[in-house]
Order: C-alpha cells, then structure tokens, then sequence
C-alpha cells in the first residue's frame, strides 16, 4: 500500500514539474527593436492640456467683445458726424440760398408784371399795314408809384414815322399801370420808375 502511494506522488510531482517547464518555455518574449517606435495617444493629453485654456479664456472673450461693441458705437458716432457734417450749412451759405430765393421770387414778380404792361399796351397798339421792312422802335417810360404814366418819350426810334407815330399813341392811349400798385417800394423804383418797351413791326413788344 506505501509503495503504491510513494508511486502516486512521484507521478504527481513529475506532472507539476513538466506543468511549469512548459509554462516558462510558452512565455513570448517581448523584442523590441532599437529603431522601431512606440506609438503613444496623446489625444487624452492635450484635451487635459487644453482645458485649463478654455477655461482660463472665457474672461478675454467677454472683453473682445466689449471692444467689438465700442468700436461699433464708435463707427456709428463717426457717421453720425460725417453725416451731420454734410448737410450742415453754415450762415453764409443759409443766406446765400435765402437770397436765390429771394431773387427768384422777385424775378418771378417782375417778369409777371411786364408781360400785363406789354399786353396791355399791345392791345390797344394800331400797328400800321403798309410796312415794307423789319422795324423797331424802343421807348422809355415813366411811372409814378401809383401807377401814373408820368411820362414817356422816344429813345431809339425806327426811322419810319408812321411806325413811331403808332407807339407813341399806342402809349398815350394808357395813362395807369394798376399792376404796380402794392409792390415792394425798392423793387419798383429798380425795375418800373424807369423801364424801356421796344416796339417790332412783327407786333411783339420787349
């Protein structure tokens, strides 16, 4: 009986024994070449690195923010300006475009009046038939700023008596120009106390 159990654990113990020669001999050996590389994931690495950045970068964001505002602001000051600037007008320039209106008005006035006195004359002005050329005749009158014709006479007559005879009746016919009555006493003194009408055989009056 003691020989059979001496015979089991010597089997035994040869098995454990040839168990771990096979084991040490079945480890692979890591080789591991002088030149080859290692390669390593540092992706984790820089995310790590990178977030104490972001952190730290949220404060500097709200400030080039605050300088995008105020550089906006500053960019719609500066139209405000330029555009003020454009149209601004200074006095001289205000009254220089008070004056053209002014002058355009009283053009207008003038311009109005002459053209009543040159029909009203031309109304009652006989022109004679019988005219063999072109003629003109320009005469001066004066008026009173009631409106009298206080006088009128022949400055460049025509040389054709009939012609001037004409005028001067067509003239003598109207001893009142109602249409200056009101008008501004220094606009009628410049352009209707003394004014010249020249007379054509056409039958128009300037």
């Amino acid at each position: 009986m003691n020989k059979i159990l001496t015979s089991l654990n010597t089997f035994a113990l040869i098995l454990l024994f040839l168990s771990f020669v096979f084991s040490v001999f079945s480890i692979t050996t890591l080789k591991v070449d002088e030149t080859q590389s290692i390669k390593v994931n540092f992706y984790e690495l820089i995310e790590i690195a990178e977030q104490p950045k972001r952190l730290s970068g949220t404060k500097p964001k709200e400030s080039i923010q605050e300088a995008d505002l105020n550089k906006v602001e500053e960019n719609s000051e500066v139209k405000k300006s330029l555009d003020f600037e454009k149209y601004k007008l200074n006095k001289p320039d205000i009254k220089r475009e008070l004056s053209k209106i002014k002058l355009s008005k009283e053009r207008e006035v003038i311009l109005k009046i002459s053209a009543i006195i040159q029909d009203k004359i031309s109304s009652v002005w006989i022109k004679p038939n019988s005219l063999s050329k072109v003629l003109a005749a320009k005469v001066l009158i004066n008026l009173a700023p009631s409106g009298e014709v206080i006088n009128f006479e022949m400055v460049e007559p025509s040389n054709d008596k009939v012609f001037d005879e004409s005028v001067l009746i067509a003239i003598n016919k109207i001893s009142f120009f109602e249409e200056v009555l009101g008008l501004d006493r220094k606009l009628f003194e410049s352009n209707f106390r003394n004014f010249k009408l020249v007379f054509k055989s056409s039958g128009e009056i300037e």
